[in-house]
């Protein structure tokens, strides 16, 4: 018998026929022109992952490593096409495997943000004419900064008829679960300021320093500039230097 789960985005849905017995099948496309949270439009080669998550357990998100967090799993992921959309996506999967891997639950679409801006030593990200960062890759399931919901689909749906969701992919987006570990690997000093060096940044994101002469009271200095990550090596932030003691804060925007 065969099984279907069908996720039509934005009412655009079709039934597909090729599969054998005892596949389960997973189609899915958006008509476009999808934009990540920023409002900027899907770009070429960005990924879709098809999650996940067991019965009783919720989606906490997506690893910067383009895996889910526990105890959800990424099935799939599939690349955008040039006309800024997910194309149709028919995937097959043995009614064994899921039987056996994915049993029940839920099962939903996220856009990912795989975005990657060229930037200079300092981690500052270069921008164009036009003002916008200048993306330097995309695509790398690897490498995810954001995601944002697309459809979910109950898990009873793999065991029935075909079903299918009309719904358009959102313009919210979040960090990857894991995207905050950010370090202060070292601290240097200049008569006019203080230099800290950060691991753990990645350069679609934005981050901050927050000072303060105790722990407990951090605030952003007067005049200070948000700027965006880096994916190797540190990200340095320069901040201005205050006599007497002074803490360090790096927050991600």
């Amino acid at each position: 018998m065969k099984k279907s789960v069908i996720a039509g985005f934005a009412g655009l849905v079709a039934a597909v026929a090729f599969a054998g017995a005892n596949n389960v099948v997973v189609s899915f496309s958006t008509v476009g022109p999808d934009r990540y949270a920023d409002g900027e439009f899907v770009l070429e080669n960005e990924r879709y992952a098809l999650v996940w998550t067991p019965d009783g357990a919720e989606f906490a998100g997506i690893n910067a490593d383009g895996t889910a967090v526990a105890p959800s799993k990424v099935v799939l992921t599939a690349p955008a096409t040039a006309n800024h959309n997910c194309p149709d996506v028919n995937f097959q999967i043995d009614e064994a495997v899921v039987n056996e891997k994915y049993p029940g639950g839920t099962w939903g679409v996220y856009l990912l943000d795989t975005r990657r801006y060229a930037a200079d030593k300092d981690g500052v990200i270069l921008k164009g004419e036009d003002g916008k960062p200048i993306v330097e890759s995309v695509g790398d399931k690897t490498k995810v900064s954001g995601y944002g919901p697309v459809a979910v689909l109950d898990g009873t749906q793999m065991s029935g008829a075909s079903a299918s969701a009309s719904v358009s992919v959102v313009a919210d987006s979040e960090s990857p679960a894991n995207a905050a570990n950010l370090k202060v690997t070292k601290i240097d000093f200049d008569d006019d300021n203080v230099y800290l060096y950060v691991s753990g940044s990645l350069s679609c994101l934005k981050y901050a320093v927050q000072t303060g002469d105790t722990p407990d009271k951090l605030a952003t200095p007067a005049g200070a500039k948000v700027q965006y990550g880096k994916d190797s090596g540190d990200m340095i932030i320069a901040t201005p230097k205050k006599s007497g003691a002074q803490f360090f804060k790096v927050n991600r925007k």
